[in-house]
């Protein structure tokens, strides 16, 4: 490479750092933050490992990085080592997090990618959660965005779709940036060029199955029909906008309700009713996602179909997406369907675990300890407990204390949080201390209506 095309190389990687300082100032990461960065391997993933260790070393942010070992291909654990190599030559601190699951959801035919994507999310969530980190920065960049836009287009996504992904959002209780959005791929790969770094292809994204895939191979030909990235961009910058414009109306509604440590929405009819159409409907797929322990609204279809329902009357109990929507005087109640919990989870000491995407339990004790992390099922469970103890209950709900977290051990009920109660050999376990926060409220916005 001669003098000036490593002048112009310098050039741009300055103005790529710049770029990528002026993205990070949305995030507002105080002075001795802890973050998270996902890196698979690829160009994009590495490219962001890079810009934000380099950024965060001059402002004292610690930054980790995370790989997720899927398991759905052979060569996924080798990568992940690989990749922790790779960082550790930057002094990038790196953890390979392994999906259990991996082998067995090859056998999905459909849903492999998408189960592996969830587990993903979740198992650097929780770890960002055990190890104090505020935020998980992902990857990607102004062509996903352009994928994304066109891939809701073509499923006739509104406003909330069509708006793609947002810069940030709030997942288990984590915030999930992405300060890349406004970068291209070549971009990215030129960041990897400068730092010396190669990276892994993926061999996903060659495969034609994939509509994300068949839409990237056409851009060449959308380019010609006046449909380039820029264009599509400003689109869906407006769109953005638009959706900024009518979540300001959704939080001013939903303001006049509540959430309750259960994970109990309410809000009154009257102003659900009072509001425009498409407020209301935004709020009340808010409130389901939320309650049911979700990261996406309900069916278009069934949602309109509530909405209906709430205004004609007379009112009849109704599920839906994994929620009990009922009456509660003059308010809608929107509490979780127990009937929809299976989800049991572990929790040993000193960590933590989401139950039902509606708590995270949080167990210190310097004894040795594991407990299942389930409901009460069935009246000897609650029949088995301190009169103290059922009383505390019984002045929750029937249809709410069904779907409260329990902790149990081979002895059985170990501690009901939310009735004040645990079993006395287990408080007096060595520096026992328990926590149970509901993250019910601080749930994605659906991502399509």
């Amino acid at each position: 490479m001669g003098p000036s095309s490593a002048s112009e190389t310098a050039d741009e990687g300055a103005g790529l750092s710049a770029q990528f300082a002026a993205a990070m100032t949305a995030f507002r990461l105080p002075l001795g933050a802890s973050v998270a960065v996902a890196v698979s391997g690829g160009a994009d993933s590495l490219a962001l490992a890079l810009l934000l260790a380099r950024w965060a070393k001059d402002r004292r942010v610690a930054a980790h990085a995370l790989t997720v070992d899927h398991q759905l291909r052979a060569a996924a654990a080798t990568e992940a080592v690989r990749v922790g190599a790779w960082l550790g030559a930057h002094d990038i601190p790196h953890t390979i997090l392994r999906w259990d699951e991996g082998p067995h959801a090859r056998t999905f035919k459909r849903s492999a990618q998408s189960a592996a994507r969830t587990a993903r999310y979740r198992l650097m969530t929780d770890w960002c959660a055990a190890n104090d980190c505020s935020h998980l920065f992902l990857a990607h960049h102004a062509d996903d965005q352009v994928e994304t836009f066109l891939l809701r287009l073509s499923r006739g996504s509104g406003v909330e779709g069509l708006a793609a992904m947002a810069p940030m959002m709030l997942r288990h209780g984590i915030v999930v940036a992405r300060p890349l959005l406004g970068f291209t791929k070549l971009q990215l790969m030129s960041v990897c060029d400068g730092f010396g770094q190669s990276w892994i292809e993926d061999p996903s994204n060659q495969n034609t199955a994939s509509t994300r895939v068949r839409f990237r191979q056409a851009q060449e030909v959308l380019e010609r029909e006046g449909l380039t990235r820029e264009r599509l961009l400003a689109t869906v910058g407006h769109l953005q906008r638009a959706r900024a414009a009518l979540e300001h109306a959704v939080t001013a509604l939903l303001a006049q309700g509540s959430w309750d440590v259960f994970g109990v929405a309410r809000l009154p009819v009257a102003a659900l009713l009072d509001a425009p159409e498409e407020i209301a409907l935004r709020a009340l797929a808010r409130l389901l996602t939320g309650a049911g322990g979700h990261s996406y609204g309900p069916r278009f279809e069934s949602l309109v179909r509530l909405y209906a329902r709430i205004g004609a009357g007379p009112w009849r109990d109704v599920t839906l997406h994994g929620c009990l929507v009922g009456r509660d005087g003059e308010q809608v109640m929107i509490s979780r369907e127990a009937a929809q919990i299976t989800e049991d989870k572990t929790l040993t000491g000193n960590s933590s675990v989401v139950w039902d995407e509606r708590f995270r339990l949080t167990l210190a004790t310097e004894a040795a300890a594991a407990f299942t992390v389930s409901c009460l099922k069935g009246a000897a469970q609650s029949a088995a407990l301190p009169e103290t103890v059922r009383a505390a209950l019984a002045k929750i709900p029937f249809r709410v204390r069904r779907t409260l977290p329990v902790l149990f051990d081979a002895a059985g009920v170990a501690a009901v949080p939310h009735a004040g109660y645990t079993r006395a050999d287990v408080a007096d376990m060595a520096g026992f201390r328990l926590g149970v926060t509901c993250i019910s409220a601080g749930f994605e916005a659906p991502a399509a209506l």
